[in-house]
This record gives structure tokens, C-alpha cells and sequence, in this order.
């Protein structure tokens, strides 16, 4: 809508965004998809073609060393039992021999690059593995490396998803029995059905061309229509934990919908399973969400299971909510809890000494005492965050706006409940919605793109290991800072 707060149009759709929409036969989409993918970075083709090149390299050089092991061989031969054994040789003989011998050694040595290149190769395929149905993103402009800071940028790729369950029916026909297949009423019918099925394929085609036609007298470029025929759907899977760990990920494929999407024809679907965090990471996560609407992209957000307290920050941006019938759904509220061993210590003779400057800088800590004026000031930080917390929500989805004193209590609901308090739009799965716009547009997940290394094993143990020193020792010598978590 015009007057939703939450939308910025930051760029115009064509006026023909929207009144032609090309939907392909099955038979053609799994054509299209089958058919290969561009790289959509910058990469994707090298990294690709590495490991091939690297193995065939070393194919050539074991090809090579054969025929010289068969060479020199033969020279040996030749010399050994041409000559008398009487004889001492001529000194053509002796020529052959060397040159055996020197066509033996170039045979180790080939061998050997060719051991070698064997090993790079299969090294490198596991270092650069094939994008898997998607080309690979540098990050919008960047390549993926790693800074001088030490902050390594995500790589991400595109995944198709329309194909999926069209390959699955393929599969089911090919296993299942026909026993009427060799009917010859059945072979007619099935005639007369492929033949009304290239008739509307035909059909639909003569009328894309005409579409096409018509627009490019009108002067819409080619990659408008491209898109404006097919939008795409863009699919983002979020799965949040108490920091909202996947935050740098979340924000690249957010900048990616913004920048590539179009406003006005494109969407954007994310699913968030969350049961909530701590208030700023999932404060952030909901603003990044909230680029989407700004950029004028129609955002669906689906629940499968559970966006409570901070995951439904999150959920509570969409321009619609989906959520499975059982999915948890509210919690709007904030929770902080933190222990005190100030009496602990008082009994056992130990002081505990907390420097602080300026009135409020510690209200409620571990060691330190407790006062009932610390205590208010905590709670009333609280409730500025939940008022905080209420007014995203209002904001975001104006239905609750009279109603919000009632849904913010910190209670949750499943979604077929939270659906009656307005919490939720429709209550459905995210295959289910879908399924339900895939022959109509293009879904295309974006997913972490990820290198395997040979020591991608070893790496992990170190840092898990390093994990745990830092913790051990950290945990005695620094205090925790009150959390709220929404």
C-alpha cells in the first residue's frame, strides 16, 4: 500500500511490470534448468574448470611416461640383443643405449609431475567444488577474500528450486508400473494428449513472441522483459540462535535482494526459525529485513516452527506472515536474569570491589550489592525496551496497533491461535506458499557458498580448541554485562 511506513519505493517498476507473466510447460522449465546455469560472479567458471584442467595435466604426463617407458625399453632391448655376445658393441650401439637410458629417466620424471598433478588436482576439487546448480556470488563487486582486518567476506550462490518437484514426478513415472501401457486405446489417447499438449505449447510460444514484439516497439530494454515475464522470487532460510551468529550472511543476501531486485515485480520470502536472542543482533536482524520493504520488494515472511520474542521481530516486518498450524508464534516481551554471589562472599570473608563512574554504569551486577534503586532502574530499562519492542511491532503491522497492550504480554501462541489475535496472515507452510507462486516465478534460494579444503578438518579443531582456552581463560576475569533478551 501507498501509506505503509515501513515502504520507501527506492526505485520504479516499468509500467508493464505486471500485466504479462509467462508461464513455461513442465516439459520446457526442466529444459531451462537442465540446460546449465550462468556464473552470476565472478569465479565461478575458473574455480570450476581448475580442478579439471590440474587432472587433465596429469593424465597427459602418465600418457606421456608410458609411451617412454615403451620407448626406452625398446631401445634396451634392441641394443641388448642385437649385439654378439662376443662383441663389445659398435658405438651406435652405445648411442642407443644412452638414449634409452636418458628416455627412462624422462619417464620418472614425467611419472612424477604427473603423481603430482594428480594430487593437486584432487586437492582443488575439493578447494573450489562445483556451484551445485548456481552460480556464485563474490559479494556483490567483491570476490570473497579475506581483509587485511582479518574479516573474510561471505561468499553466497544462487539456487533453483522450480525444478525440484518436476524431477521427483519424473522419477515416479520412470519406477512406476504402467500396465496399461501396451493398450492400444491408451496409445491413441496418449497420442491425441502429446499432440493437444505442443498445441498449447505452440500456442503460449506465438503469443510470448507477439508479447515480446510488441514491447520492444514500445522500448523496454531486453533485460526488463526478461524479468517483468518471469520475476523472481528470491528465497532466504534464517535460523537464528541467541546472538543471531548468522548476522553477516543474513545482511549479504539482504543487499542482494535490494540491489538486484525490482520493485514492484520481484518478492522476497524469508524463513525465520528463532526462538529469540538478545535485543540489538535481533534489532538488526529486523532492520535488514526491513531494507527489503524499503526498496519497495514485496517481503513474505514463513514460519515453520517457531518465531518467538526476537525471531518475531523478525517475522513481524513481512508484508505477510505464513506460519505452519503448530508454529510457535509472539513472546513479546523482554527477559534479562543475572546471579549475585554478593552474600556468597560476604560469608566466606571476601571482598569484591566494583569501580564504576557515573550513576547508572552498573545497576545490577554478580558481586556487587544489590540496591532497590539498582533494581528499578534495570526494570525500567526493560520496559523502554519493551515499549521499544511494541512500538516495531505496531509500526510494522498496523492491524495491532489498538490491540497491542494485548498481544505484548510475553505470552506465545501457536499459529492458528496468534491468526485470530492478528499475529499471523495465513497459515500455510513455506513449501506450501511456494509451490504456490513457483509457476509463476523464478525461486532462486541464496545460500552460503563454502570451500572445502584438505585441511578444513584440522582448522576446525584448532579453533574449537582455541574456543576453549579463550574461554577458561576469560570467564574469571571479566563479568558478564546484563543481557536483556527479547
Amino acid at each position: 500500500p501507498d501509506d505503509d511506513p515501513l515502504r520507501r519505493s527506492s526505485r520504479a517498476a516499468d509500467d508493464s511490470s505486471k500485466p504479462y507473466i509467462y508461464t513455461p510447460p513442465k516439459r520446457y522449465g526442466r529444459a531451462v534448468a537442465r540446460g546449465g546455469t550462468v556464473p552470476a560472479g565472478d569465479d565461478t567458471g575458473g574455480s570450476d574448470a581448475l580442478p579439471a584442467v590440474i587432472g587433465s595435466s596429469g593424465a597427459c604426463c602418465c600418457c606421456i611416461c608410458a609411451a617412454l617407458i615403451v620407448a626406452g625399453g625398446t631401445m634396451l632391448a634392441y641394443e641388448r640383443f642385437s649385439r654378439p655376445d662376443d662383441a663389445q658393441g659398435s658405438v651406435s650401439n652405445g648411442g642407443l643405449a644412452l638414449a634409452g637410458v636418458i628416455v627412462l629417466i624422462l619417464a620418472a620424471a614425467s611419472f612424477l609431475i604427473g603423481c603430482c598433478s594428480c594430487c593437486f588436482g584432487c586437492a582443488s576439487a575439493f578447494a573450489y567444488p562445483p556451484g551445485g546448480g548456481g552460480g556464485a556470488l563474490g559479494g556483490l563487486g567483491t570476490s570473497g577474500e579475506q581483509y587485511e582486518d582479518g574479516h573474510k567476506e561471505v561468499k553466497v550462490q544462487f539456487r533453483r528450486l522450480n525444478d525440484r518437484y518436476e524431477k521427483a514426478a519424473d522419477a515416479l513415472d520412470s519406477v512406476h508400473l504402467n500396465v496399461i501401457g501396451g493398450m492400444k486405446e491408451v496409445r491413441e489417447a496418449q497420442k491425441k494428449e502429446d499432440a493437444k499438449r505442443k498445441e498449447e505449447e505452440k500456442k503460449k510460444r506465438e503469443e510470448l513472441e507477439k508479447r515480446v514484439q510488441k514491447d520492444l516497439e514500445a522500448g523496454l530494454t531486453v533485460a526488463n522483459m526478461r524479468r517483468n515475464y518471469r520475476p523472481v522470487a528470491f528465497l532466504i532460510k534464517f535460523e537464528g540462535d541467541m546472538m543471531a551468529s548468522s548476522m553477516e550472511l543474513l545482511r549479504k543476501q539482504v543487499s542482494i535482494v535490494v540491489n538486484c531486485g525490482r520493485a514492484g515485480v520481484d518478492r522476497a520470502v524469508v524463513v525465520v526459525t528463532s526462538p529469540g536472542g538478545a535485543v540489538s543482533p535481533y534489532g538488526l536482524a529486523a532492520s535488514q529485513l526491513v531494507r527489503i520493504r524499503k526498496a519497495g520488494i514485496q517481503l513474505i515472511v514463513c514460519v515453520d516452527t517457531v518465531a518467538a520474542s526476537g525471531g518475531y521481530m523478525m517475522a513481524s516486518v513481512g508484508d505477510t506472515v505464513c506460519a505452519a498450524p503448530f508454529a510457535i508464534i509472539g513472546s513479546i516481551g523482554v527477559i534479562t536474569q543475572i546471579p549475585n554471589f554478593q552474600r556468597f562472599l560476604n560469608k566466606h570473608d571476601i571482598d569484591a570491589f566494583v569501580f564504576t563512574a557515573g550513576k547508572h554504569k552498573r545497576t545490577v551486577d554478580v558481586i556487587g550489592d544489590v540496591t532497590e534503586e539498582g533494581k528499578d532502574k534495570l526494570k525500567s530499562e526493560l520496559e523502554d525496551m519493551h515499549r521499544a519492542f511494541k512500538d516495531h511491532v505496531a509500526l510494522a503491522r498496523p492491524k495491532l496497533k489498538d490491540r497491542i497492550e494485548e498481544v505484548a504480554t510475553g505470552e506465545y501462541w501457536v499459529a492458528v491461535q496468534a491468526k485470530e489475535l492478528g499475529l499471523v496472515d495465513e497459515i500455510m507452510t513455506s513449501d506450501e506458499y511456494l509451490e504456490s507462486i513457483c509457476s509463476e516465478n523464478e525461486i532462486l534460494e541464496i545460500i552460503e557458498r563454502k570451500r572445502k579444503t584438505p585441511w578444513s578438518g584440522f582448522h576446525a579443531a584448532a579453533r574449537a580448541v582455541k574456543s576453549a582456552v579463550d574461554g577458561v581463560t576469560t570467564k574469571h576475569v571479566q563479568s558478564p554485562h546484563p543481557m536483556a533478551v527479547a
